[in-house]
């Protein structure tokens, strides 16, 4: 509790899977109430990505919405910049309605899909409404260099200068 955490790593691994771990952790302290999760991962696509399905039965917030994968479907590198804005507004949607049901703990699933295309301070601003959260990012090698993964990468980086934990999930 009161700790600033992000799970990095490469694709599949295993940062959603830790994420979930912790989650279930939290459960089972009793905190369902105070927890809400934004899942910002695409459905999966060619063995890559995959939402957190929390458990159903839990009274906790669970935020989603469909999400592009950008660089497995983009066209171009031009197509692939379009699709991660359309992935930063629908996002940005979800970030109103935390606004309005804000919780103590925060779950984010795939932090990365925002950072793409996204507003960091609005980021950091949702960020600052609780004091715990739990968070992972795609910080690795799978993706060519293109001006997004770049962009994805400084800002990954960026927020983890602003967490108390790091947790590298290794290949």
């Amino acid at each position: 509790m009161n700790r600033r955490t992000i799970i990095i790593g490469d694709v599949n691994s295993g940062k959603t899977f830790q994420t979930l771990n912790i989650l279930k952790l939290f459960l089972k302290a009793g905190h369902a109430k105070k927890i809400a999760i934004l899942d910002l991962a695409p459905g999966n696509i060619q063995g890559i990505g995959g939402k957190m399905e929390p458990p159903p039965e839990e009274p906790l917030l669970y935020l989603t919405t469909s999400i592009l994968a950008p660089r497995l479907t983009g066209k171009d590198e031009h197509h692939t910049l379009k699709l991660a804005e359309k992935n930063a507004t629908a996002i940005e949607k979800l970030f109103a309605k935390l606004y309005q049901q804000k919780r103590e703990i925060l779950f984010i699933n795939d932090a990365t899909l925002y950072f793409q295309a996204g507003d960091f301070e609005r980021f950091i601003n949702i960020l600052d409404t609780t004091p715990t959260y739990i968070i992972n990012a795609y910080y690795g090698q799978t993706f060519s260099d293109s001006e997004l993964t770049r962009r994805e990468k400084i800002l990954t980086e960026a927020l983890m200068k602003r967490c108390d934990q790091i947790i590298e999930m290794p290949l």
